[in-house]
């Protein structure tokens, strides 16, 4: 194969369902405020998925524009990388689900990547390095998120969510014409001292007649315990630590590969985790990019969408030659991803 390697097809797509923060969803957190309230600030609206919609609802026509955009046939996908979070089942994921719908060859791998909410990032990394190596043509990178139905509304995480879908194409640009956005440099800054203190699961709840805990030799016996679907859980540490993390240790990813290619600052447009008008905030005082750019008033916390979601909209209000992608998880570690604009922006 000849060309640049790059994205050369990007789509996002959201529910049509919006909650306002009058919605009566909120109306616990706002008569309690619960401890950790004041770091979950910056919202206006969300996207929600309706109740007879899931996350494959939205992350299907998603990838379909990717490959239209990308001027792909399905049949040409033969590696198919991200996630769908949560997912219906722990095992198999949702994305096999999504490349059966697509109508993917019975030839094309897919890999589930399960490092929410870096799984845009790593997918794209993990694409530039199968085409480079030559062990891929074409790469569809998607995902979806779907975190409304996964919080606690007794939560103060819980004012944040969104939901949100993206796809993006990896591949050779055809002859003549430039990717989208062409991968330049990428680092990772982790903290996995701090795993445990934000965490996805369910919560264990006694039947009628049990005792207040199971005992350890009845932990997997289903007629002696009983668990809720899976909840985003944030500890008393973690909210203590994800703030000193995300708001000052995870930027040295992004300073990192800034530092390594040259960069200035003034010549990069910034997208994040987008969890809290604090955070981005403070990022867009200690990097001082061209344009910090986020959707958070709007579109809120999409979670593992946040990346891809504005990385599709940023031709619109954006034409800097750089952007850093700064993706938060929550074991803690950061990953930036330093794209390089090949086709101008509007």
């Amino acid at each position: 194969m000849t060309g640049r390697i790059g994205i050369i097809g990007l789509a996002h797509k959201l529910p049509d369902l919006i909650r306002g923060n009058d919605d009566p969803i909120f109306d616990w957190l706002k008569k309690n405020s619960p401890s950790g309230s004041g770091l979950f600030v910056g919202y206006g609206e969300r996207h929600v998925l309706a109740p007879n919609e899931s996350v494959l609802d939205i992350l299907l026509p998603a990838a379909r524009m990717a490959l239209d955009d990308a001027g792909a046939e399905p049949g040409e996908i033969d590696h198919l990388i991200g996630c769908v979070s949560p997912s219906t089942y722990e095992v198999p994921s949702d994305l096999f689900a999504l490349a059966a719908r697509l109508g993917l060859t019975d030839d094309c791998l897919t890999i589930p990547l399960a490092n929410d909410f870096s799984n845009f990032n790593v997918g794209v990394a993990l694409a530039d390095a199968l085409l480079r190596s030559g062990r891929a043509r074409k790469v569809l990178v998607a995902v979806g998120g779907g975190w409304t139905r996964a919080v606690d509304y007794h939560t103060p995480q819980a004012a944040s969510v969104g939901d949100g879908a993206a796809a993006a194409v990896l591949g050779f640009a055809p002859s003549g014409k430039e990717p989208r956005w062409e991968l330049a440099d990428s680092a990772v800054v982790t903290r996995e001292g701090n795993f445990g203190e934000m965490v996805l699961t369910g919560d264990w709840r006694a039947i009628p007649g049990s005792p207040p805990s199971p005992p350890a030799q009845d932990r997997f016996d289903p007629k002696a315990q009983d668990w809720t679907g899976p909840y985003f859980h944030i500890s008393a540490e973690g909210l203590t630590n994800f703030p000193i993390f995300g708001g000052g240790i995870a930027l040295q990813a992004a300073q990192r590969v800034m530092q390594r290619q040259g960069i200035a600052s003034s010549d990069v447009t910034l997208i994040c985790h987008q969890v809290s008008q604090k955070l981005l905030d403070m990022w867009r005082q200690a990097v001082a990019p061209a344009l910090l750019f986020d959707t958070l008033l709007r579109y809120g916390n999409m979670t593992v969408a946040n990346i891809p979601v504005n990385l599709s909209l940023l031709d619109a209000v954006s034409s800097t030659p750089w952007t850093v992608a700064l993706s938060l998880a929550p074991d803690m570690h950061a990953h930036a991803l330093l794209l390089r604009r090949a086709r101008p922006g509007k």
